[in-house]
């Protein structure tokens, strides 16, 4: 049963690599930079999966404060980028 746990571990931690190669090639080749945006933020799920599986694989729970790091960071990242997007200003100046 551990040998076939690992083998469908080592099997997501594969496919959590080739998604976020993917993913990085559609950043790279498309010009709009909202197709950019929405590519970066679905970078940060196989990311987070990549780091789950292989937290499973060593069997540790040393890499969760890791995970809810990249989440806040990935969260602050895109409640910014979208406000500078709509506003072209990330902090407005509402004393004028």
């Amino acid at each position: 049963m551990d040998k076939i746990l690992n083998l469908v571990i080592l099997l997501g931690i594969f496919a959590c690599i080739t998604m976020i190669f993917f993913l990085l090639i559609y950043i790279v080749k498309k010009p709009s930079i909202f197709d950019k945006l929405i590519a970066s933020d679905l970078l940060a799920m196989p990311l987070i999966s990549l780091i789950v599986l292989i937290s499973m694989y060593y069997k540790t729970f040393s890499y969760i404060s890791l995970i809810l790091i990249i989440t806040v960071i990935c969260l602050v990242g895109t409640i910014v980028t979208a406000k500078f997007l709509a506003k072209k200003e990330v902090f407005s100046d509402d004393s004028k």
